[in-house]
């Protein structure tokens, strides 16, 4: 990871209530596997859901260095990190209980490929922009983010930036 000055580097704190049940890329571990070095790994991660994908979980901060690339330690490993989101694609905000990210936990998806989060108590729910592109004009005319987990699934949608 290239570094530079305190001046040229953002950070962004990983730090969340439950932070060994969130993924590097702001997705919700399984319950019954939390992040850890599991098997012989010398890298942090937990399954995601029950069909064994699973995905690094950061052992330290999360920070933004010279190339605009979000990264953090996961062990002797480094991997993309994601600075959560508490807003969805239209500016609402998401319940603090629920933030944005890949959710397993709910019958509104049978396998996560998108972010989201609950905006309110009667389960309604957005979009989120995906941690590793934030809602901007990305050579547009208009405000977008991809929402999808892949970058090749081309998920995207209109975003406000406010």
């Amino acid at each position: 990871m290239t570094q530079g000055s305190s001046n040229t580097t953002e950070q962004y704190m990983y730090v969340r209530q439950f932070a060994n049940t969130f993924t590097a890329g702001i997705t919700r571990c399984r319950p019954d596997n939390q992040c850890g070095y599991h098997g012989r790994t010398n890298y942090f991660w937990c399954y995601t859901d029950y069909s064994n994908y699973w995905d690094y979980c950061c052992t330290g901060t999360c920070i933004q260095d010279f190339d605009s690339e979000f990264v953090c330690a996961s062990g002797t490993t480094l991997t993309r990190c994601g600075n959560g989101a508490n807003k969805d694609v239209s500016g609402r905000k998401c319940l603090d209980t629920h933030q944005c990210g890949l959710h397993m936990e709910t019958h509104l998806l049978s396998s996560p490929t998108y972010y989201w989060c609950l905006v309110d108590l009667d389960e309604n729910w957005g979009y989120c922009c995906s941690p590793f592109n934030k809602c901007g004009k990305h050579e547009k005319s208009y405000d977008w983010c991809k929402t999808g987990v892949y970058e090749s699934d081309g998920h995207w949608q209109y975003c406000n930036t406010n």
